[in-house]
């Protein structure tokens, strides 16, 4: 079922340092969490993969251990199962953020956004997005997870995990992609001029027109090859993959003049909560480079 942060704010539950006459520390709700560092130096956005939720980020994104004991508050969301997101829906997320910052007293002129896999397409957007408004939260950086961000190249990706009939969780994926895709979408190239517009980049025409702001904010883009493990498991030849879209991505960002892009390439940095090791996991981002990437 799709989450959608609501217009109206439900009520929070709220856990306080030591009583209740001081400053709390947690505020929780069905929608969002925030995590209040003491002394706020800037503040993390971070949105889930496609069938992912707050808990899921809690529990895989190691790199949130204490990080508000360093001066980061943390805003985590439930909003998913979107690979884009069109105009309106920009300015209904964004008018959300807003509130949730006007509710609370987070510190807006240090913003970060960053999100794992699908999750890092909507930071993306929107972090570009919020970049072009006239508003009180500003955009200081983004970055993304190995994040499907070529949603022509996602559509070929799947249909080769379909025929390929490597694994069946890639299978069942793919499955669902090529069905999303060519229900919302339709199919490329013939509807390429709809995947130009909702894609966050697409390698093909070379275009950034979704991130049409992108040298106002820092950009991280966080992938690990493993070819090995890809071949292995997946069958997938490295064209075949997320890192392949960061490489083209970040290849394009450089030549149309952005200096402040890197593209951060692990090696066995891939592990989930449950120690399966998977290059596709929230574990490549550490939090030590996190931190001076964020000053």
């Amino acid at each position: 079922m799709k989450t959608r942060l609501p217009l109206l704010l439900v009520t929070c539950w709220f856990i306080w340092s030591c009583g209740t006459n001081k400053q709390k520390t947690l505020i929780r709700n069905e929608n969002y969490e925030v995590q209040f560092a003491q002394q706020q130096k800037c503040v993390l956005i971070l949105f889930p993969c496609f069938p992912c939720d707050i808990e899921h980020t809690k529990r895989e994104a190691f790199f949130l251990k204490d990080i508000h004991q360093q001066g980061v508050t943390t805003v985590l969301l439930n909003f998913n199962q979107k690979l884009y997101l069109t105009e309106t829906e920009k300015d209904h997320l964004f008018r959300e953020l807003q509130s949730i910052f006007a509710t609370h007293p987070i510190k807006s002129d240090r913003v970060f956004l960053g999100g794992f896999s699908s999750g890092g397409n909507i930071a993306l957007l929107l972090a570009d997005y919020i970049a072009g408004q006239r508003s009180n939260l500003k955009i200081k950086g983004v970055f993304a997870v190995d994040s499907p961000v070529d949603l022509e190249q996602v559509y070929y990706n799947a249909q080769n995990d379909i025929a390929l009939q490597a694994n069946e969780g890639a299978i069942s994926e793919a499955e669902m992609l090529v069905q999303l895709i060519e229900n919302e979408l339709g199919t490329p190239p013939s509807a390429i001029d709809k995947f130009n517009t909702l894609s966050p980049f697409l390698a093909s025409q070379k275009h950034l027109g979704n991130l049409y702001h992108h040298q106002q904010y820092k950009i991280r883009l966080y992938t690990e090859p493993a070819p090995e493990w890809q071949l292995k498991n997946r069958k997938r030849r490295p064209e075949n993959t997320n890192s392949w879209m960061f490489e083209k991505l970040y290849e394009t960002l450089v030549s149309q003049g952005n200096n402040t892009c890197e593209l951060i390439k692990t090696e066995n940095k891939g592990v989930r909560a449950n120690g399966c090791v998977h290059p596709h996991s929230w574990s490549l981002v550490e939090q030590k480079t996190l931190l001076e990437w964020m000053k």
